[in-house]
């Protein structure tokens, strides 16, 4: 027999659901949140302020007032150089850059980084003193036979299959890829051998 008076029970969590779901929609905005300003780029430009651009604009009157003291070194082609030659690194030199200066072909860097047995051609030094070779004697020029592939290639010229990325490095935009990942040349095709 019920009492009068006296309430029914209520379930825990009937009587909390809504507070229970309103926590988990909360966590899930608050983690999409954090997915989405961690997905953005770090770095966007910030806006110049006045003082920021009064700042530059004293540096750029500056380095005008410095450059006209200081006589600018000679960056320009050097087209009578002869080869072999010596090139001492500068800041913000590249051996792309460095290959056209010499060679004016950019893609036979690939020769100064052997010659100088540059593991990682990204990283060069300033005022490191790197050989210039002569670029006729360590490039050959290889017509692609029926049935050949990179690796057969350097077996031919190094005697190892291995160096076939030699042969793939000095020849950028001229090398397919396969949706594999394997290198895709073709008959008839030249490729530069260092």
């Amino acid at each position: 027999m019920a009492r009068r008076g006296r309430k029914p029970k209520v379930n825990f969590w009937q009587s909390s659901r809504s507070t229970i779901i309103s926590g988990i929609i909360a966590i899930v905005v608050i983690i999409g949140l954090f997915v989405i300003f961690n997905a953005l780029p770090a770095t966007q430009p910030a806006k110049q302020t006045e003082s920021t651009k009064t700042e530059q604009s004293n540096d750029q009157s500056t380095e005008k007032s410095t450059a006209k003291e200081t006589p600018k070194q000679d960056t320009s082609k050097q087209t009578t150089t002869k080869l072999p030659a010596k090139h001492t690194v500068v800041a913000g030199d590249s051996l792309w850059d460095i290959s056209t200066k010499y060679y004016e072909d950019g893609y036979k860097w690939v020769l100064i980084a052997t010659e100088n047995k540059i593991a990682n051609p990204n990283l060069i030094n300033p005022n490191q003193v790197l050989n210039i070779p002569k670029a006729d004697t360590k490039v050959r020029e290889y017509t692609v036979a029926s049935g050949d592939c990179l690796w057969s290639i350097a077996e031919k010229f190094y005697g190892n299959g291995f160096d076939w990325t030699k042969i793939r490095d000095m020849n950028p935009g001229k090398i397919g890829i396969l949706s594999n990942g394997e290198p895709l040349i073709t008959p008839g095709q030249t490729l530069v051998v260092p």
